[in-house]
């Protein structure tokens, strides 16, 4: 899905997109983090940076959130864990209840 110049990789990406910018919140696309798991070396990339908040976004489908990935053996909210501990960033998982502007500030204040 291409929206204003820049690609997204799904509807929910497209929904958070789209909202952050009715609402005025500066939004990026991410760079690659590292992270090990099981003594391996992987690389993961948040959807969204937003740098006036310093905090990075990941909307997910509910089946994903929870789901293991063969290659590292661990769900995507262990492996998203993971990636923030490893990096010293703070990612927020958005499922379905969570890809309004609205809903990303209660859980900012959280």
């Amino acid at each position: 899905i291409i929206y204003k110049g820049k690609k997204l990789d799904s509807n929910y990406e497209l929904l958070v997109a789209k909202d952050l910018d009715a609402n005025n919140v500066k939004w990026e696309r991410c760079k690659r983090f590292p992270y090990i798991v099981n003594n391996q070396l992987h690389h993961y990339t948040p959807d969204f940076y937003l740098p006036d908040y310093d905090i990075y976004l990941d909307p997910k489908n509910d089946f994903l959130i929870n789901n293991k990935n063969k290659l590292t053996g661990c769900t995507d909210s262990e492996k998203i864990k993971f990636v923030s501990e490893q990096n010293n960033i703070k990612i927020l998982i958005l499922d379905h209840n969570h890809l309004s502007w609205a809903a990303i500030v209660a859980l900012l204040n959280n």
